[in-house]
């Protein structure tokens, strides 16, 4: 069963029992109902068929199934189809609980301990605020064994033919068919992956994640019809507090109708560099609790 929240400027659907997962967010005009993310359906069970969902414990793959922290090794499945690395943590998968509900706000929270040395309550809030919706994801570590947390979202947006990403950023990791992080570059103004500057999202696949990212971003999305502007264009604005400094882009390449823009906190692998905490990860000791934030605003 979904949840709606409703404004009278934007609409948010949300299915706790799918990862907490945003089924649909639209903004309402005078013309009718606009997706500002990439629809799915209420019925639906995959969470990757959905607009949006939470990344927790951590965002994106972990290289040799596990990590080894303090002493210890931790190893994790490979549940997604097609993907032999651990990817996402369990949040996305996971059935959420409502914590409280009014007609702007939905609070939800989780409980996990399934995947040592991950034991932690989560809180995931959704809020509409006039023309923007705010995603709060707090996690808050019970083990006894400190353990690194990493946080994001990962949202699903439409891709069509002038969509365009404005979002700067120092560098990107380079990655191997794994999509595991090799070698880290600066982006040289004006080359491809460089959006500091509204660009067209690259011909070809792109699965990389960018760092040095300000938190703000613009996303210009191509509607298939004419309901949010003239030409059927519209803006949607992402900010992120300033611990949230990467993002992902992926889209397979410019045959599909999808990418995504994943704002998280962390790099992908983070577990496995020598200094994990300098690429993100934020080491929690019992009680202890970590907090993302962004918001994605609609410029009408």
């Amino acid at each position: 069963m979904t949840v709606t929240l409703n404004n009278g400027q934007l609409r948010l659907e949300v299915n706790p029992r799918v990862g907490g997962s945003v089924v649909r967010f639209d903004a309402l005009t005078e013309r009718g109902a606009v997706a500002l993310m990439r629809p799915g359906q209420a019925s639906e069970s995959d969470p990757n068929q959905l607009a949006m969902y939470p990344l927790v414990p951590w965002s994106n793959r972990i290289a040799g199934g596990g990590f080894h922290w303090r002493g210890n090794d931790y190893s994790f499945a490979a549940e997604l189809e097609g993907e032999p690395l651990p990817i996402h943590g369990d949040g996305w998968k996971r059935e959420w609980h409502i914590l409280e509900q009014t007609e702007q706000t939905l609070r939800l929270g989780l409980r996990s301990n399934e995947q040592p040395p991950f034991n932690y309550t989560a809180e995931l809030c959704y809020c509409l605020n006039g023309t923007q919706l705010e995603v709060t994801l707090e996690v808050t570590h019970h083990g006894k064994t400190p353990a690194p947390y990493g946080l994001g979202l990962h949202p699903w947006f439409e891709r069509r033919e002038g969509t365009r990403i404005e979002a700067s950023a120092e560098g990107v990791w380079e990655v191997d068919v794994a999509q595991l992080p090799t070698r880290w570059r600066h982006i040289a103004t004006g080359e491809a992956w460089d959006f500091a500057k509204a660009r067209t999202l690259p011909v070809d696949k792109i699965d990389n994640l960018f760092t040095g990212w300000n938190g703000h971003a613009r996303l210009h999305l191509t509607q298939s019809n004419d309901l949010a502007q003239p030409g059927g264009a519209l803006t949607l604005v992402v900010n992120a507090e300033p611990t949230v400094s990467r993002y992902l882009v992926f889209s397979p390449d410019q045959n599909v109708n999808f990418f995504c823009f994943e704002p998280v906190d962390h790099d992908v692998n983070a577990h496995h560099f020598d200094n994990p905490s300098a690429h993100g990860l934020v080491e929690l000791a019992e009680g202890e609790t970590h907090t993302y934030r962004c918001c994605f605003n609609w410029v009408s």
